[in-house]
């Protein structure tokens, strides 16, 4: 299986299902067998090739997770074409960008708001020859359905009995299988070519850590523009479990309670979100409940560092662990956790009620896993051992180097960039981290986020910001004091955790602005960021807060499509508020 679209040939002969695949349609949840799946791909892979789309050709997919998703994918692989995925949540211009960067002629869209950012700039796209639309009510003049393709493919199968696995035979492991444009944090995304070697042993590599089987399910629900969800889902087609697609973020909870999946691979802030949820519910709930669910999660807190389970953890499984398993679909084997690193505190949190949480590491350059914690074997803090032939070693100024089968063969039309990345042998990945005497890695920080205060001191804000978002009046932080005397911090407020705390205390404001200037609210801030750094050095406490009203979001460009704070990019939206804060 050297290829992705081998791998769908294998696995489709070895674990025939009749609900390989869900989505809901409606109030209800269609099953999709291996066998339709297949015959998708084959006929799309036969309506691309009516249009031309050659060995080589770049085919981008702009939509949300769904199954045409998938079936686009494999097609365009199977046909030797590149596929590039781009966020829904990015704007026309970016869109434009990418979709002239890496010389796209063909362009999946799902919806037709989603067309509109292509069709706004066509004229601009010297290399674009189709649009096709996924939706079949969907119609413009010059763009193909989805549905034509099909047909097509239809037609042709029966003329070409065998072309389809011909063609697949045909893709070699070095082919560029997919560009993946990085989240640009820093800077200009860059297109990462990963191959099919890349990917399938990155594949391999954990299917030797995760134990996944054909009795398995997935809720899918992080992008899968994202490397990480459709390493996932790869990984889950190729064990033969079923992959269920989520409605959208705001549905993920239904659908748990509706698919029961046994695992999900989640980004830390979702798991942020859901302790800060449960938590809302028990604590608007009778003061009994609230009481009996804290006693059940000291004996949870105290079995986890202990590693020994007693009667009483016993009696809070019963009375309340399993019950919080419940409202998670009741069958959840574990959680897999990347994107950034995990707060200890929310991971202690999920493995208190018996719900293992395994973190991950990697990045879109590495296909996309360097480490992974193995059921069992978690070290709270940590992001695993290294997986299959991924080396990994922390050079002198603590950067993280990894070199492997599953490093990236470089970055597209930027050989100056890809030399920077990829120096003697070893990708650098701009991270902080540290390899403990077990083999585990902690990564503790990005090497470009470290700030220098004007005393010299270093400070890693990643850390610092993860322990913040945990108050539950903050939404998110960003630290502040490059070059600065001291630290402060920007936060977006939990405006309704706010108010609350605002009418208990009988605080007057007259709007949100007021409220987040009031000098109480101010100094509650103070206080809990002080409650929670108390272990932190002089030079890494905070002594200056200021609240914005507005949230950090990924469409006013704060925000990466992967969740990540653009330091840059809100310093400057903020400049005359953090000057403030100084001139105080």
């Amino acid at each position: 299986m050297s290829t992705i679209p081998k791998m769908l040939l294998e696995s489709a002969g070895r674990c025939p299902k009749p609900n390989a695949f869900r989505y809901k349609h409606g109030e209800e949840w269609i099953d999709v067998s291996t066998v339709d799946f297949l015959s998708r791909v084959e006929e799309l892979f036969y309506g691309l090739k009516s249009l031309g789309v050659r060995v080589g050709d770049r085919v981008a997919i702009l939509s949300e997770n769904r199954l045409e998703w998938a079936i686009s994918d494999y097609a365009v692989q199977s046909l030797g074409g590149i596929v590039v995925p781009i966020y829904t949540t990015l704007s026309a211009e970016q869109v434009e960008h990418l979709l002239l960067d890496c010389e796209a002629n063909l362009v999946f869209v799902s919806t037709l708001e989603l067309l509109e950012k292509v069709v706004t700039a066509r004229k601009r796209l010297r290399e674009l020859k189709y649009l096709v639309i996924y939706d079949s009510n969907a119609y413009q003049p010059g763009v193909v359905r989805l549905d034509t393709l099909y047909k097509i493919g239809r037609d042709a199968v029966v003329e070409n009995a065998t072309e389809f696995r011909d063609e697949v035979a045909r893709r070699r492991a070095d082919d560029v299988a997919t560009i993946i444009y990085t989240s640009g944090t820093t800077g200009v995304p860059k297109g990462a070519m990963l191959s099919h070697n890349n990917l399938m042993s990155n594949i391999q590599a954990t299917a030797e850590i995760l134990p996944l089987s054909a009795e398995d399910v997935q809720l899918s629900f992080l992008p899968l523009s994202h490397i990480f969800q459709r390493h996932v889902d790869y990984a889950a087609f190729r064990a033969g479990a079923s992959i269920a697609y989520a409605e959208n973020l705001t549905t993920v909870g239904a659908n748990m309670l509706e698919v029961r999946p046994t695992f999900a691979a989640g980004v830390p802030r979702f798991f942020e979100k859901m302790r800060s949820r449960i938590l809302s519910d028990v604590e608007a709930g009778p003061a009994i409940r609230r009481l009996v669910f804290q006693w059940a999660m000291r004996q949870g807190f105290r079995a986890v560092r202990r590693g020994r389970f007693g009667l009483a953890h016993a009696l809070a499984e019963r009375l309340v662990f399993r019950k919080i398993r419940e409202r998670l679909g009741g069958r959840l084997r574990f959680f897999i956790s990347g994107g950034a690193a995990l707060e200890r505190e929310v991971a202690e949190f999920f493995f208190a009620f018996g719900l293992q949480v395994l973190e991950g590491y990697g990045l879109t350059e590495t296909s996309p896993v360097i480490a992974l914690t193995a059921p069992g074997q978690a070290k709270i803090g940590a992001v695993g051992k290294p997986v299959g032939d991924m080396e990994v070693k922390i050079a002198e100024d603590g950067e993280i180097l990894v070199r492997g089968s599953g490093v990236m063969k470089g970055y597209f039309q930027m050989p100056i960039e890809t030399g920077e990345a990829l120096r003697d042998g070893w990708f650098h990945t701009g991270d902080i981290g540290v390899l403990d005497e077990d083999g585990f890695l902690t990564v503790t920080d990005r090497k470009k986020d470290l700030i220098v205060t004007s005393t010299g001191k270093k400070v890693a804000p990643q850390p610092i910001e993860n322990r913040l978002k945990l108050v539950p009046y903050f939404e998110n932080v960003l630290l502040i004091g490059d070059r600065r005397s001291s630290l402060s911090a920007l936060i977006v407020p939990n405006i309704t955790a706010i108010e609350t705390y605002a009418r208990n205390r009988k605080i007057d404001f007259a709007t949100h602005s007021d409220l987040l200037r009031h000098p109480e609210i101010l100094d509650l801030a103070l206080r809990e960021i002080a409650a929670r750094t108390t272990d932190l050095a002089n030079h890494e406490r905070i002594f200056r807060v200021a609240f914005v009203e507005k949230g950090f979001t990924v469409e006013s460009g704060e925000l990466t499509p992967t969740l990540k704070l653009r330091r840059a990019f809100i310093e400057a939206a903020f400049r005359k508020q953090i000057d403030e804060l100084y001139a105080a």
